[in-house]
C-alpha cells in the first residue's frame, strides 16, 4: 500500500505521548497502550455491572440503606458518605458492628441517582443536507486534504457517509468530511 500524502499527529490517550497516527482510527501510540485502554474499559464496565447488580437487590420500599448500597445507588464515594455522616448532614443509624444505615430519602434530596451503566442509548439517525452548497465534491476533498480518490471512497464506505451524484460529480456532506479528516496537516 502506498504511503499517505498526509500526516496526523495525535496525543496518546493513555500515556499522553505525541505520535504520528498510521490510520484515522489510531488513538494510541503503541499496542501496549491500546491493550491498557481496552483493559480499563472492560474493568469499568465490570465495576458498573457490579454496582447495577447491587442496586437491583435493594427493595424500593427500604427506607434505610447501607453505605455500599448508597455508593451503588448514587455513585457517591464511601469516604464522602462517612464524612457527611460525621458532619450530621445525613441521618444515620448504627445497626451494629460495620453496619451503618443511611436515610435513603435524605440522600435523594441531596443527590441524584447514578445513571444506568449498561443502557447504551440508541444512535439517533443523522440528517444530512446533500445540497451542493453544503457538500464537497470528491475532487475538492482530494485537493483540500491531500488524499487519493480511492482513499476517500474507502472512508466513505467504511463510515457509511451518504453521497449524492449529480451529473459527473459526487457530493459528500462537508460536516462529515471535516470531522473525519480533522487534525490532518496539509
Amino acid at each position: 500500500m502506498p504511503a499517505a500524502k498526509f500526516e496526523i499527529t495525535r496525543q496518546c490517550k493513555v500515556c499522553g505521548e505525541t505520535f504520528v497516527a498510521k490510520t484515522i482510527e489510531s488513538w494510541y501510540c503503541s499496542p501496549k497502550c491500546s491493550k491498557i485502554a481496552w483493559k480499563r474499559r472492560k474493568d469499568e464496565e465490570l465495576r458498573l455491572q457490579r454496582l447495577d447488580d447491587v442496586v437491583k437487590k435493594i427493595p424500593k420500599s427500604k427506607e434505610y440503606i447501607t453505605v455500599p448500597e448508597a455508593y451503588a445507588l448514587f455513585g457517591i464515594s464511601k469516604e464522602t458518605l462517612y464524612r457527611l455522616i460525621r458532619k450530621g448532614t445525613i441521618p444515620s443509624v448504627n445497626a451494629g458492628e460495620r453496619q451503618t444505615l443511611l436515610s435513603k430519602e435524605e440522600l435523594m434530596k441531596l443527590y441524584s441517582l447514578r445513571k444506568k451503566a449498561l443502557t447504551k442509548p440508541k444512535p439517533i439517525a443523522k440528517l444530512y443536507s446533500l445540497e451542493p452548497k453544503d457538500c464537497y465534491t470528491i475532487g475538492k476533498i482530494t485537493e483540500k486534504f491531500l488524499v487519493n480518490e480511492s482513499t476517500v471512497y474507502l472512508h466513505i464506505r467504511k463510515y457509511s457517509i451518504p453521497t449524492q451524484q449529480i451529473g459527473n460529480f459526487v457530493y459528500v456532506p462537508k460536516k462529515e468530511i471535516d470531522n473525519l479528516y480533522k487534525g490532518m496537516k496539509r
